[in-house]
C-alpha cells in the first residue's frame, strides 16, 4: 500500500509540478532519513544489513523443505484469511503454523477487500484515460490507450503462467533425477520462476514507457493502473476459484521438486 501511494504521489508531482511541492517532498525525506542521520533509537548499521540478509533469505526459503518463516508461508497464511483451512491433517510439522480459520463468506470478502480494490482501479483507470485523451490539441494522433493498458497488464500474467507450466513440466519429468545430484532443486526451480517474473514485469514497464512516447508522467499513471488491474484480477481469482488451503506445505514443495 505504501509503495502504491508513493507511486501515485510521484505521478501527481510530475504531472502537475509546482515549486510549493518541494516542501512536501522535503518533509517526507526528513521523515525517511532522520532516523539514519540523528539515530534516536541507537540504530546499528551491522544489524540493519543482517536483517536485510534475513529478508532476502525469507523471500527464497520454503520451496525445498518447510520453514516456519518464509514468504510462501506468509502468502498462504494471508490467503487463508479468505479461503480458510481444510480440516484434514496428516500430522506434519508444517501444520503447526496453520490455524483453524473458517472460510469467510464471499459477500463479506467482496465488500471488505475486493470492492475497495475496484474503486482504486477505476480511479487509476479514469486518470490514465484522461491523460491520454489529447484534450486541447490541434492535431490528434490515433491511439488506443485501453488496448495498450490491457496488453501491459495481462502480458506479465500470461508470461508467468507459461513459465509456471514449463517449470511444473520440468519438475515432474526431471525433478526426481535432479534431486539425486542437487539437494535444492525446488529452490532452483522457484528461483528461476521468480527471476523470470521480475524481469518480465520490468520489461513490460519499459514497454509501457515506450508506448507512451517516453512521457514519464503518463508512464507512471500507466504503471499504477497496471498494478491495480493485476491486483484486482488476483483478488477475483482468489474469491471465485480457490478452495480452502491445506494445512501442510507438501503441495508447494511437490510443485517445485516434482516429488508428488
Amino acid at each position: 500500500m505504501g509503495a502504491r501511494c508513493v507511486l501515485l504521489l510521484f505521478f501527481g508531482t510530475v504531472a502537475y509540478w509546482q515549486p510549493a511541492l518541494l516542501w512536501f517532498w522535503a518533509s517526507l525525506s526528513a521523515l525517511l532519513f532522520s532516523p539514519f542521520i540523528f539515530n534516536p533509537h541507537q540504530f546499528a548499521w551491522e544489524d540493519f544489513f543482517i536483517d536485510y540478509r534475513d529478508f532476502i533469505r525469507w523471500l527464497s526459503r520454503g520451496n525445498t523443505k518447510w520453514h516456519r518463516n518464509s514468504w510462501i508461508g506468509y502468502v498462504r497464511l494471508t490467503r487463508s484469511r479468505v479461503t480458510g483451512f481444510k480440516r484434514k491433517t496428516i500430522g506434519d510439522d508444517s501444520e503447526k503454523a496453520a490455524g483453524d480459520a473458517a472460510r469467510a463468506h464471499r459477500s463479506n470478502v467482496f465488500m471488505s477487500d475486493t470492492f475497495p480494490c475496484i474503486i482504486y482501479t477505476a480511479g487509476c483507470f479514469i486518470a490514465y484515460t484522461f491523460v491520454n485523451a489529447q484534450n486541447g490539441v490541434n492535431t490528434e494522433l490515433t491511439v488506443n490507450s485501453i488496448l495498450r493498458l490491457i496488453i501491459c497488464a495481462i502480458g506479465p500474467i500470461a508470461v508467468n503462467a507459461g513459465c509456471l507450466l514449463v517449470c511444473v513440466g520440468l519438475s515432474c519429468c526431471m525433478g526426481p533425477l535432479l534431486g539425486m545430484c542437487c539437494k535444492k532443486t525446488g529452490a532452483a526451480m522457484a528461483g528461476v520462476a521468480h527471476g523470470v517474473a521480475v524481469i518480465c514485469h520490468v520489461i513490460f514497464f519499459i514497454i509501457m514507457w515506450i508506448l507512451e512516447g517516453f512521457n514519464f508522467a503518463r508512464m507512471l499513471i500507466g504503471l499504477a493502473t497496471m498494478v491495480y488491474i493485476d491486483r484486482l484480477i488476483f483478488k477475483f481469482m482468489t474469491l471465485l476459484f480457490l478452495t480452502r488451503e491445506l494445512k501442510n506445505d507438501h503441495s508447494n514443495i511437490a510443485f517445485w521438486t516434482g516429488k508428488w
